[in-house]
């Protein structure tokens, strides 16, 4: 089926890619929330890298209860729920995953600068003489009580491309595609109970950041929303998709990176063979963006990265076409979420398993 833009209706989300605006805002709306969002494909395409940093995990139960709360179902305290999550892929296998929810008082960031820490990982940047670069460490508790460390660092190829515009009234939202390309490299080791190194893996290849937020609950700002990018020779392509909790209309956007410049247009979005997963979530096997200059993006999703009850992360075939004619293909990464179905108490439980919280390891 296809929708057709409403440009209209998305003024209250603004879209930059702003280094300076990479800070926490510390927005004071009841359900609000900021999502810090790193990844990266392998140079041969067999690796993926996911890695975010919440200061409130918008698919925690412990959030959907405050949000609920909000509505006047039931009383709340107004708290935020930091997480980190991670999850490293090879060949569309995970070999690592983990969900880590922290206290309130086990967030801390820097309103000045680009620097923040949840629980014992954190991530900051830092500037040198090839371009400024995000520095991550993680830390985590995995199933079975193993611990999960990584360092790892984004060096900006691209970034810093458009300042946030300057309204009248503030977005309730703001996508800040910060670094929409960066050379990523680093190591990931895993430990065991008695903290013997287990297992050690270099990863190398190339990446994206970027810094979404909004005053409202992640259900009320996007809905649904499928969303994703892919680093072809001469460009990199970004794509969103959402539709909002309170209609059924579509908004879907392409942004295309070349030669320094980030250029945002509307498309019409395109989904075929919709079918069910194994948790119930709808994805489409295959999507296609066209913008009214005639750039075209076609994406075909391949392999599961993580998979769960409110969020599929894969990668996918990406074939761009400009307006020279010539196609372009490589592979990239496509995410699907849909925090609606938090409403079911059964996904709420087995995802609260998958879960690691209060220095717990998650169940599986």
């Amino acid at each position: 089926m296809s929708e057709k833009q409403d440009s209209t209706s998305i003024r209250s989300m603004g879209f930059c890619s702003s280094l300076k605006d990479d800070i926490w805002h510390d927005q004071k709306g009841r359900n609000a929330f900021e999502s810090w969002h790193f990844d990266a494909l392998s140079d041969d395409g067999r690796e993926a890298l996911v890695i975010t940093f919440d200061d409130s995990y918008s698919f925690s139960s412990r959030y959907y209860r405050q949000e609920r709360a909000s509505n006047g179902v039931a009383v709340g305290d107004g708290k935020r729920f930091p997480a980190v999550s991670f999850t490293y892929s090879v060949d569309g296998r995970v070999v690592m995953r983990a969900v880590n929810e922290f206290r309130a008082d086990e967030f801390s960031a820097n309103r000045e600068g680009v620097d923040c820490s949840i629980g014992q990982s954190k991530f900051r940047v830092e500037a040198a003489e090839y371009g400024p670069g995000f520095v991550l460490h993680v830390d985590l508790l995995t199933s079975r009580r193993c611990q999960l460390k990584a360092e790892l660092e984004w060096l900006s190829i691209e970034a810093d491309l458009r300042e946030p515009e300057v309204k009248a009234e503030p977005d309730s939202a703001s996508w800040n595609m910060v670094a929409p390309r960066s050379d990523v490299s680093g190591r990931i080791t895993v430990m065991g109970r008695n903290e013997k190194t287990e297992k050690v893996f270099h990863f190398r290849g190339t990446g994206y950041h970027d810094h979404f937020r909004s005053e409202l609950s992640l259900r009320r700002t996007v809905g649904s929303r499928c969303w994703g990018r892919a680093h072809f020779v001469d460009s990199t392509a970004i794509f969103h998709r959402h539709q909002t909790d309170a209609n059924t209309d579509i908004f879907s956007k392409l942004f295309l990176v070349r030669e320094g410049s980030i250029h945002e247009r509307d498309a019409l979005s395109e989904t075929q063979n919709q079918a069910r997963d194994r948790f119930g979530l709808e994805i489409p096997r295959r999507l296609s963006f066209l913008s009214d200059d005639n750039i075209r993006l076609r994406v075909k999703p391949l392999l599961v990265i993580e998979s769960g009850f409110f969020k599929k992360s894969m990668v996918s075939e990406m074939t761009l076409m400009l307006r020279d004619g010539k196609p372009r293909k490589t592979m990239g990464l496509t995410e699907f979420i849909a925090p609606g179905r938090l409403k079911n108490p059964i996904f709420r439980w087995f995802s609260d398993l998958r879960t690691g919280r209060n220095g717990r390891s998650p169940l599986f």
